[in-house]
């Protein structure tokens, strides 16, 4: 009869080890396998009779077990039917699981397929449906094995009453003394390393990204010497207080192996999530979020690393190997089962934090890919959940230690990416920020250091994003990236890489060389550069990056494998239809090289071209942009230019035309012009005249006034506000000799005088008041002129 308070006492033990108190990680376990033998580890060697003996019973019993003799005969005919490159087949007490959950298509039938596979045409419709097919098959298989595992479970139990129970209990007697020594000082020593590091993460929210990578990487190797500590303290115990002195038991061995793994994973959680210190928290959840995410994944690893790791090969090895088999699904079901669970627990408020991420967003395609990603992150996460269920069915003697391998490797390719990319994403925000002589120096360096250092930095974290999948990928069995890479075609992609990014790298350095050089010599210390300089070194600058980017460009193509031969031949003959196509633009070329040539304008003149004024803004290998008075910018190309007029040349005269009354005397005008001349040296702007007034005199009579004129010569560029200034002069100074400036007059004059009306005339009027109608008016009568009233002579005849 079955002992049933020793199995019980047993599931009590795997409980105990599975949320152990103190304990806050997830596992990660290296030995999944429902073999008897250890992972290698310290005093393995002390075990190896006792593990042959009990290799023996264990046999034994798989013999006399009905099934499980069944099994281990159906293991070996397919392996018998195995291909030559098959891998050896397993220990004879791990041969009836791999019997029992390994029934995919080997051998000779496999190879059959691969044939059919290869006579079948390579049509696209043909291998999407063979992937189909097999997908098909494959969840069938597993669908199988997942219940005759759980469907053995009965029977399992009643072959569990021919179990050693005494032999269990001491077993579970020892193991419960070393559970407690090393979960005991694990707790002990993890509180201390809080306390002391909660005092060195004071003020770490305002510290340096540098300060809080050192501080995660200090509690990370902290917590690793820990456990490094706790683990050579519980094989200490086990030597020293064993059933035999000295040596290290084979349960012994299973529980600090998965001891040690399982707490590694966990150093690799409390790293990524710190749910105690959010300053260093690497992923972006809040305190609530990151404890709750720490409890689940944290309890589901215990159950896998413990569970699978120590309960499922002592149930193997000490009562059946059938219901360890049963014992290793159910708890791989039951990590599953919590894994979604927490999931869809958490559906709505992950989404929610996503959301307001995605709100955060200036680029559209950005905030658009991180809805989607908000709305469908369970399921994604639900995949991968199941992918790892699937890689366990379809590998079950190594699936533990695949899947904590590849799960380790992930997270650690997670980590580094997301450490990497926050380092990116600060500099990108913070930007470069130059000393304060480099600015004033170069003052357009640090903006266009700003202007491409940030894409370069984007462009280098969407590489780091793309190598994190690829690793991830890579370690998953997804791809095989190492291999690629070792091949011909990946090391040449990687040096074509490796060269273009160095030329693209050399060239920008270049390229802001140049720019430096021209900057400074737009800005020279000690004097302001000429208009001729600020011309020609615009052109220039616009001139040499188009060639440095069209050389940059083909180097990096060359450098790619692109062949540029035909480029350059196409851009040849682009450049010819151009040329026939289009002439006027090489009209414009032409025309505004020999304008630059004879020196005929530069930036800041003032010009008349094409009928517009304006001053010089920017000048192009083919169009001057000019600014009129009223602020419009004229873009005028230089074909149509057909004379320039500068104003700006040498020196300028302000012509002062003064109109004067006819009776005004000449020589008082000229030195009332001549004492305005006087006054308006002597204010500020007198700086800027040359030479003394040159006097004219009359030039003009006009209509109403007669106009003499005197002419001012002034700096260039000078003239109209010395013009402006000088007639201000010129009208206080008229004023005070009472020159008459004339401006014109209108005087009408009646064509005949007003001839008064008749006394009965207001009358008649009054009287037709009523009536609006117009009237004719009636010529008044002038008397006739009498004889004598006209002058003498001349009579009326």
């Amino acid at each position: 009869m079955m002992r049933w308070p020793g199995l019980v006492a047993l599931l009590i033990a795997v409980a105990l080890m599975a949320f152990p108190v103190g304990s806050v990680a997830t596992a990660q376990t290296g030995a999944a396998a429902p073999t008897a033998a250890p992972v290698a580890a310290p005093g393995a060697a002390a075990v190896s009779d006792e593990a042959a003996r009990s290799g023996a019973d264990a046999l034994i019993r798989i013999l006399e077990d009905p099934d499980a003799r069944d099994a281990m005969i159906r293991y070996l005919k397919e392996g018998r039917a195995a291909p030559v490159d098959a891998p050896p087949p397993a220990p004879a007490a791990e041969a009836p699981d791999a019997a029992a959950t390994a029934e995919t298509p080997t051998g000779a039938a496999a190879g059959a397929d691969e044939a059919v596979a290869e006579k079948q045409p390579d049509h696209l419709a043909v291998r999407i449906a063979q992937a189909s097919q097999g997908l098909v098959k494959e969840a069938g298989i597993y669908l199988d094995r997942i219940t005759r595992s759980l469907s053995s479970l009965p029977r399992a139990l009643t072959y569990a009453s021919g179990a050693n129970w005494d032999q269990v209990n001491g077993i579970l007697i020892q193991l419960a003394l070393l559970v407690a020594a090393t979960v005991i000082l694990l707790y002990i020593l993890r509180r201390l390393s809080d306390r002391f590091f909660a005092r060195m993460a004071e003020g770490a929210e305002t510290g340096t990204i540098l300060r809080r990578a050192m501080l995660l990487l200090l509690r990370a190797g902290l917590e690793l010497v820990i456990v490094g500590l706790c683990f050579g303290v519980g094989y200490a115990v086990a030597i020293s207080y064993g059933q035999v002195r000295g040596q290290v038991e084979l349960v012994e061995s299973l529980f600090l192996n998965a001891f040690f793994f399982v707490q590694i994973a966990k150093v690799s959680l409390r790293f990524a999530l710190s749910p105690k210190f959010s300053a260093l928290r690497l992923v972006p959840l809040d305190d609530v979020q990151a404890l709750y995410w720490r409890r689940w994944l944290f309890a589901i690893v215990n159950v896998l690393g413990y569970g699978t790791m120590v309960a499922t090969p002592l149930v193997s090895r000490y009562i059946s190997f059938v219901l360890a088999d049963s014992l290793r699904m159910i708890l791989v079901l039951l990590s599953v089962g919590m894994a979604i669970f927490a999931i869809l627990r958490n559906r709505l408020a992950t989404r929610s934090r996503i959301s307001a991420y995605a709100e955060a967003q200036t680029n559209m395609f950005t905030t658009g890919l991180v809805e989607v990603a908000a709305r469908t992150w369970h399921l994604v996460a639900i995949f991968y959940v199941l992918l790892l269920l699937s890689v366990w069915l379809s590998r079950p003697i190594d699936a533990t230690t695949f899947m904590m391998r590849a799960t380790a490797l992930s997270v650690l390719s997670v980590m580094i990416g997301t450490l990497v990319s926050l380092a990116l994403t600060r500099a990108i925000a913070g930007g470069i920020r130059l000393p304060g002589g480099a600015h004033t120096t170069l003052p357009l360096l640090e903006r266009r250091l700003n202007t491409f250092i940030p894409r370069i930095l984007s462009l280098l974290r969407l590489g780091v994003f793309v190598g994190v999948v690829v690793s991830i990928l890579h370690v998953w069995g997804a791809v095989d990236a190492q291999g690629w890479f070792r091949s011909n075609d990946g090391r040449n992609f990687l040096g074509g890489t490796a060269s273009a990014g160095i030329v693209l790298l050399v060239g920008f350095l270049i390229w802001l060389a140049v720019m430096s050089w021209v900057d400074l010599k737009l800005n020279p210390r000690g004097r302001l550069p000429t208009s001729r300089e600020k011309t020609l070194f615009g052109l220039f600058r616009n001139a040499f990056s188009i060639v440095l980017v069209v050389m940059i460009a083909l180097l990096t193509l060359s450098e790619l494998g692109v062949n540029i031969g035909p480029l350059i031949a196409g851009a040849g003959v682009f450049g010819l239809a151009i040329s026939f196509g289009s002439q006027k633009l090489v009209q414009d070329i032409i025309n505004g090289a020999f304008i630059q040539f004879e020196n005929a304008m530069n930036e800041g003149d003032v010009v008349t071209l094409g009928g517009v004024t304006g001053t010089v803004e920017n000048l192009t290998i083919r169009s001057v942009r000019l600014r009129d008075i009223d602020g419009t910018a004229h873009v005028i190309p230089f074909s149509t230019v057909d004379r320039i007029a500068n104003f700006m040349r040498g020196y300028a005269y302000h012509v002062a035309a003064i109109g004067v009354a006819y009776d005004s005397d000449i020589g008082q005008v000229k030195r009332a012009m001549e004492t305005a001349f006087e006054r308006l040296k002597k204010e500020e702007i007198g700086v800027q005249i040359l030479e003394p007034l040159e006097m004219h005199g009359i030039t003009t009579f006009g209509d109403s006034a007669i106009t003499v004129r005197a002419r001012i010569k002034t700096v260039p560029g000078s003239q109209w506000a010395v013009g402006r200034a000088y007639n201000e002069k010129i009208k206080a100074v008229f004023d005070e000799e009472g020159i008459e400036i004339p401006f014109p007059q209108v005087t009408y004059h009646p064509a005949t005088p007003p001839v008064a009306l008749p006394a009965n005339e207001p009358a008649a009027a009054t009287a037709a008041d009523g009536d609006r109608s117009p009237q004719p008016r009636k010529r008044p009568s002038v008397p006739k002129a009498k004889p004598g009233d006209m002058p003498g002579g001349e009579d009326e005849l």
